[in-house]
């Protein structure tokens, strides 16, 4: 009976965390005041980000922690960030979590009366992403998936990851 019942329970997780981080509900990108990329998988989030910046879906282009960014591509554009039809900011987030990068959002928001956001991230980030955002901006920010990681080995590690983060915030981290 009990093996039966964690088999059940692994089940309804496993088919909860394939809506949420394999295909979650995504927004596509439309003009915003400012796209912000978050840190993590560069490989993927920040040449999306830059390539939705060149098009002009946003004047602004926010790199979280593009500075220390283990891709040189993000550490060039955060070290020279003039000179690309598109503003360039570069911040560390505090606390180093996609909680600081929303707080760090909500700061550069106000600073530039900016209403309306779209948050670059992996698809696997997108549900988490999405009510962190909202939870600081009031609903201004729209979030776009990337794609991840090519290997499927990351998948499973994603998805448990993304679980436990979930379930704090959730609990003990509901606010902004």
């Amino acid at each position: 009976m009990l093996i039966r019942l964690a088999l059940v329970g692994l089940g309804v997780w496993l088919a909860l965390a394939l809506y949420l981080f394999v295909w979650p509900s995504q927004d596509h990108p439309r003009r915003a005041a400012a796209i912000i990329v978050l840190a993590g998988d560069e490989e993927h989030r920040f040449p999306r980000a830059l390539e939705l910046a060149r098009a002009g879906v946003a004047p602004v282009l926010v790199v979280s922690d593009g500075a220390r960014s283990s891709w040189a591509p993000a550490r060039n554009l955060c070290a020279h960030p003039g000179g690309y039809g598109f503003r360039v900011i570069c911040f560390r987030p505090a606390p180093y979590s996609t909680r600081g990068e929303a707080r760090g959002a909500l700061v550069l928001a106000e600073r530039y009366h900016w209403r309306s956001l779209l948050v670059v991230t992996s698809t696997y980030h997108v549900f988490r992403a999405r009510l962190l955002f909202k939870r600081c901006l009031d609903g201004h920010a729209r979030v776009y998936a990337t794609g991840t990681d090519d290997s499927l080995a990351w998948l499973p590690l994603n998805m448990a990851n993304e679980t436990i983060k979930l379930g704090l915030v959730f609990t003990t981290r509901r606010s902004c």
